[in-house]
């Protein structure tokens, strides 16, 4: 008896057709769920390189724009607490008149001292003030 082996080549070829669509199918349903069209490096180098350079670029504007508008901040702080500082060297001025008027009796002196006092710590304490751990007004000692 003897032993015939018979090849079909249409149905071969068609079958490595099929492997080959089956695969692009995969290619476009990945692209189709990510939303992207580069979805490995293998689908575009050049183009996933260009888009890493871009995305790298947009991260360092976003650490830009979150630099600067803590520093917009920071200054509104230190706005805010200068006019506090403003209005109470305003009212020490204010009562250092209030003080030497004549017709002021010494109990009056004494209440506008002590509310005089009172405003010099207030004052300190703007001056002492923070944002985020860092002094509002740096002070420097120099020698």
């Amino acid at each position: 008896m003897a032993l015939t082996i018979n090849t079909n080549t249409a149905a071969t070829a068609a079958a490595g057709s099929l492997n080959k669509n089956n695969s692009y199918l995969q290619k476009s349903l990945a692209r189709l769920s990510s939303g992207r069209r580069i979805t490995t490096p293998a689908d575009d180098a050049g183009g996933l390189a260009v888009s890493m350079k871009l995305g790298a670029s947009i991260n360092r504007t976003k650490a830009a724009i979150a630099n600067i508008q803590n520093a917009v901040s920071f200054g509104d702080v230190q706005d805010g607490a200068l006019q506090s500082a403003a209005r109470i060297v305003d009212r020490m001025a204010e009562l250092k008149s209030l003080s030497l008027d004549v017709m002021k009796s010494a109990s009056d002196v004494a209440n506008y001292d002590t509310e005089f006092g009172a405003l010099q710590r207030q004052l300190y304490q703007v001056g002492a003030e923070t944002f985020n751990g860092v002094s509002l007004f740096a002070t420097t000692n120099e020698a």
